[in-house]
């Protein structure tokens, strides 16, 4: 087992941006954005954005030299990610009860993977930041014929139909959100170092988010840094090619994950890798994050892999099974199962491995809470048991307890799979 070790601050090599690329944190503006955020006052939003520009960055640029040199050791196989928090985040949330169990969640998850791979695991967190939303619809129908912006994120406007007015003033509050999360979150790590999970034993916890309001990331960009979170991420409805969100994300030193749905190519997944990862030496720059829902990964996936490995790219390849898992009950509230998450993990991993990849990490939408939003065999059976405690602002979450579960499931899988198998 490689033991991976965090290169002190003084010898992390500080990178300036290159004007050979033609890119700047405001090149993006020149492309279509996917997903725009329609405010009625533009002037207010370019203020806004100034006062973002003056304030100190959230994660500084050696924190994410790091983080590459750790994911680095991802993309070769020595190390395993754990990925996970809200769908959407939320500012009343930002409590320290609410916020260390998250951070717990997490700390068990990775302690749990760590003995069943016997692998370091880097710990990432989507939180301090994850408060906008993409969605299909960008307004919504009201029982009485009126028509409001569909809920976007805290970042954006409020899930009350009554106060759906995008306003650039949450930008700023977003920030400072994030950045008592922030804090909150270092208080943690010093209490559960103290503790039976020692997280001293494992390394950082990373923040991410979804690089989704373009001009208040830009704004919270210093050269090729995006200093609003470690680790971001282009979405399913945002990776399109020649869209802002790959133009922005292109110019990066952070690392960038793209979400992958059944629907894309594996033309289509090179071509972003070639963009956003000219350099193919950069192992780990990358991660594809694949959400194609349990019994449609051995139709898709395997090509997409092929494709990649014969282009040279060497990505971090990351499971989400939870987007493609959702489903809506007959009254319409949606849900996902524990099962089917379960099975696309067991899936992606049994394809990885037959075509000598590897998987390298789990992305999951997972709150330290005891909320009822999926189901399981359990705790919540039936239709009416999400009932009693959905909380979600946006898509539901695994409670903490079925989280661990899912964690354990796939440990156990890989444990025995490794086992039985010849490769």
């Amino acid at each position: 087992m490689i033991e991976i070790v965090s290169a002190p601050e003084t010898t992390v090599e500080i990178i300036e941006p290159a004007s050979a690329t033609q890119w700047t944190p405001d090149s993006w503006r020149s492309r279509p954005i996917a997903q725009a955020i329609d405010y009625a006052d533009q002037l207010a939003l370019e203020q806004t954005c100034s006062q973002l520009r003056k304030l100190p960055p959230l994660v500084l640029p050696y924190q994410i030299e790091n983080a590459r040199q750790q994911l680095y050791q991802v993309a070769k196989g020595n190390a395993f990610i754990i990925q996970g928090g809200d769908c959407a985040e939320s500012f009343y949330d930002v409590q320290h009860d609410i916020i260390r169990s998250k951070v717990t969640l997490l700390a068990y998850q990775s302690q749990i993977l760590a003995a069943a791979l016997g692998k370091p695991i880097i710990r990432i967190g989507r939180i301090a930041g994850q408060y906008a939303k993409p969605r299909s619809q960008m307004f919504e129908r009201l029982p009485t014929g009126e028509t409001i912006h569909a809920f976007r994120g805290h970042n954006v406007n409020s899930e009350n139909p009554e106060n759906r007015e995008p306003d650039p003033q949450r930008l700023q509050l977003g920030y400072f959100y994030a950045a008592a999360t922030l804090n909150t979150i270092t208080q943690v790590e010093k209490e559960l170092s103290r503790s039976v999970i020692n997280t001293k034993a494992q390394h950082s916890l990373y923040t991410s988010h979804e690089i989704l309001h373009l001009p208040y990331e830009s704004a919270l960009t210093t050269g090729v840094y995006n200093t609003s979170a470690t680790f971001v991420w282009l979405g399913e409805r945002t990776r399109q090619l020649d869209g802002a969100h790959v133009e922005y994300a292109r110019g990066l030193r952070n690392p960038i994950g793209i979400k992958i749905g059944p629907t894309a190519t594996p033309a289509a997944v090179v071509a972003l890798l070639d963009t956003l990862s000219q350099n193919r030496d950069h192992y780990g720059k990358i991660s594809l994050i694949t959400r194609l829902g349990w019994g449609k990964v051995h139709s898709t996936l395997p090509r997409i892999i092929r494709a990649v490995q014969l282009s040279g790219h060497v990505p971090i390849w990351i499971c989400d099974p939870c987007h493609a898992n959702t489903v809506s009950t007959t009254c319409g509230r949606k849900t996902r199962i524990l099962n089917a998450m379960l099975g696309e993990l067991k899936e992606t991993y049994v394809a990885h491995r037959r075509l000598g990849s590897h998987l390298g990490g789990i992305h999951l939408e997972q709150t330290g809470e005891n909320v009822t939003e999926c189901f399981d065999e359990v705790h919540v059976v039936e239709p009416a048991d999400l009932g009693s405690s959905y909380r979600s602002l946006c898509d539901p979450r695994l409670s903490a307890i079925q989280a661990i579960d899912l964690v354990k499931g796939f440990a156990a899988f890989v444990k025995e799979w490794c086992l039985k198998s010849d490769f």
